[in-house]
């Protein structure tokens, strides 16, 4: 006989009913039998089950394959691996919306500070002049190859429009590069980027204060301005006069002596550069707005909080630090750049080299503005040392 016919005669044999009822009783009295020692298996509650199995598993290589994949090309500043994996749920969150330009960095254009500045929302194509240069260096993909124009109603390179997919964005000046290796450009240079070239360029200079009341309240406190033109004269040729003083400055902190109480000297110890954050937006807004008197004098650096008993103070661990600088138009923030982690703050105001700063806000004609901190303590203008007359100028505007 024939593989063929072998094989043809096996596919004919059939159970017929009677046979097929014999087996299904056979092999339900082997249950019975066994039915103490196994657990009964129950196909309606088993289906169920295995389909969730199977949507589970096929969710988890679907997310594999188009997530995770080999085809995943993100770059490196994403959090990705040089193969191409990405990164854990714990990997480092993309950077968006930067760029560098020579020695200048440039971040998005908030609404806020756009509201500040009295930028219109939308930008006008008419309102667009030369273009400045194409991105070459950014972390952020998109903008790579953009081109970058000058912005017109800003009258300064410190605010610029990025032409993206078609579309323009509103950018402002960030900080220098030298500035994040701890060093500065000199004051000229902030000047000239906002299109202050001379005096005449300056609409108005303030002098704002910062205390928990007016943070929380939401105002910002001018204790004083200058318009008058022969002051800002006075104001410009001062401080178009200073110079990178970041050696000088640094040294100041990490060697600061307190002032004497009580007849002790009170040393305290270094403190991370320029902790100054003016003008937080959303700063303690959880917080309750009646202040007393008492309270409103906390250190405006260190959050405010209110026990039990009506007094305040603060914790060593709320103290916001980290590394890295921004200078901006919302207040420039010196991080120092070389320090990772927490430091315990003083005890007591005593000593504090950045306690009470003062924003400098400095407006050009066409309303754009800069912050620079004013440390009295130390004599320092973000990282500008000031002159004994200099200081004496802007002492008739503290009531010092």
């Amino acid at each position: 006989m024939r593989k063929e016919d072998l094989r043809a005669s096996f596919d004919r044999i059939r159970p017929d009913e009677s046979a097929k009822k014999r087996m299904l009783g056979n092999i339900l009295n082997q249950y019975e039998r066994k039915k103490g020692i196994i657990m009964p298996f129950s196909l309606r509650k088993a289906i169920p089950a295995l389909a969730i199995i199977v949507v589970v598993t096929g969710g988890l290589l679907t997310y594999n394959n188009l997530i995770v994949g080999k085809n995943n090309n993100l770059p490196y500043e994403y959090g990705i691996a040089d193969n191409g994996d990405m990164a854990r749920e714990d990997a480092i969150a993309p950077i968006l919306n930067q760029f560098q330009t020579g020695n200048r960095h440039y971040v998005l254009l908030t609404d806020d500070l756009r509201e500040d500045y009295g930028l219109p929302v939308l930008i006008d194509n008419n309102d667009i002049g030369e273009k400045i240069t194409d991105i070459t260096i950014s972390p952020d993909p998109s903008l790579i190859g953009s081109e970058v124009y000058s912005y017109i109603p800003a009258g300064a390179e410190a605010i610029v429009a990025v032409k993206r997919n078609n579309e323009f964005q509103l950018f402002r000046f960030f900080t220098f590069e030298s500035y994040n290796n701890n060093q500065d450009e000199d004051a000229v240079e902030y000047l000239k980027l906002y299109g202050i070239n001379r005096a005449g360029d300056i609409a108005k200079i303030q002098f704002i204060r910062h205390t928990e009341h007016s943070k929380l309240r939401g105002y910002t406190d001018v204790i004083a301005e200058i318009t008058d033109r022969d002051e800002i004269t006075g104001f410009y040729s001062y401080y178009s006069m200073l110079e990178n003083s970041s050696d000088q400055y640094f040294d100041s902190l990490f060697n600061f002596k307190g002032t004497s109480y009580e007849g002790i000297d009170v040393e305290i110890d270094p403190v991370m550069p320029d902790m100054a954050a003016p003008d937080r937006i959303g700063y303690g807004t959880d917080l309750p707005l009646d202040i007393t008197p008492e309270q409103e004098g906390t250190a405006y650096d260190l959050p405010l909080i209110i026990t039990e008993d009506g007094n305040n103070g603060f914790s060593p661990n709320d103290s916001p630090v980290s590394s890295g600088s921004s200078p901006s138009g919302s207040g420039m923030m010196d991080m120092g750049n070389t320090v990772l982690g927490s430091v315990e703050p003083s005890h007591g105001s005593v000593g504090d080299a950045l306690a009470n700063p003062i924003t400098i806000r400095i407006y050009n004609q066409n309303g754009i503005y800069y912050d620079s901190p004013y440390y009295r303590n130390i004599g320092f203008i973000s990282r500008y040392k000031v002159s004994d007359n200099f200081k004496e100028f802007i002492a008739k505007y503290l009531d010092e």
